[in-house]
Parts: structure tokens; sequence; C-alpha cells
């Protein structure tokens, strides 16, 4: 069609190349952590309940999952638009940047070792969710994070 091969001798090492560069991309340090609260998030479905065929948890378990990956996916888009603006302010205050994060560095590690303690550094926040599974909008804020 048009004149292009589709199925010509590269094919076959193309996907196997893009086969190895899936797999390492997914078990890289940017996603692997990411798959065990998906998977427990994902744990509102059993695996019996998927097995014995139900419906309602099909459905609610591919809903959950494709709002995750919206979330996933509105964070990296809004990080793709704002990266080239961000890099320009950065690069032009690079010199005032590099001297604030040494004093901050020097301040949190002060504080890790006890000379002094900020107060707001050893509180605990955390959120109960209780024992029920996420909602489509809970795995969606799931996804931003």
């Amino acid at each position: 069609m048009f004149g292009i091969d589709i199925f010509d001798a590269s094919l076959v090492p193309s996907m196997l190349v893009a086969l190895v560069a899936g797999l390492l991309s997914f078990l890289s340090p940017c996603v692997l952590p990411i798959v065990p609260p998906y998977l427990a998030y994902m744990g509102g479905v059993t695996v019996s309940d998927m097995q014995d065929g139900e419906d309602k948890a099909s459905r609610r378990a591919l809903g959950s999952a494709l709002f995750f990956v919206l979330g996933l996916s509105t964070v990296f888009l809004f990080l793709g638009f704002t990266a080239s603006a961000f890099g320009r302010f950065f690069l032009s205050n690079q010199d005032w940047f590099v001297t604030i994060a040494g004093v901050v560095i020097m301040v949190f590690g002060a504080h890790f070792l006890g000379v002094y303690r900020i107060g707001i550094m050893d509180r605990e926040m955390r959120m109960e969710a209780g024992d029920r599974g996420g909602s489509m909008f809970g795995a969606y804020i799931l996804g931003l994070a």
C-alpha cells in the first residue's frame, strides 16, 4: 500500500527490540515502585470475583485501571508542558539554587543527626482509607501520586 512494505526483514528484530525495551521500562525504578500500590488499590476486587466472571467486578477493576492510567497521564502531560520553561528558569538561576540546596541539605542533616529538632519534620500524617476497595476517583488520585 502506497509503495511501503510493512513486513520486511527488519520487522522481527524491531519487534524484539521494542519488547525488550518495554520490559526494561517496566522494570525501571520509575515504573516498578508504582506496581504494588496499583495492585493493592485494585485489590478491592478479589481474584475469586474476577475468576467467577462477575461482570460488575470486572467493569469496576477495568474502570479503576483506566482512571489510574489517566491520573499518571495527567502528571506526565503537565510535566511535559512545563519542562522547558522550568529548565530555562533553573538554568538562568542555577547559582542561587545550588547555594539554597546546600543550605537546605545542611539544615536537614543537622535535624537528622539531632543537633536540633524541627517540629514539623517530626509529625506524621495518615489517611485512613478503610477496608473496602477504592473508587474510580481514588484511582485517579493514586495515579496522580
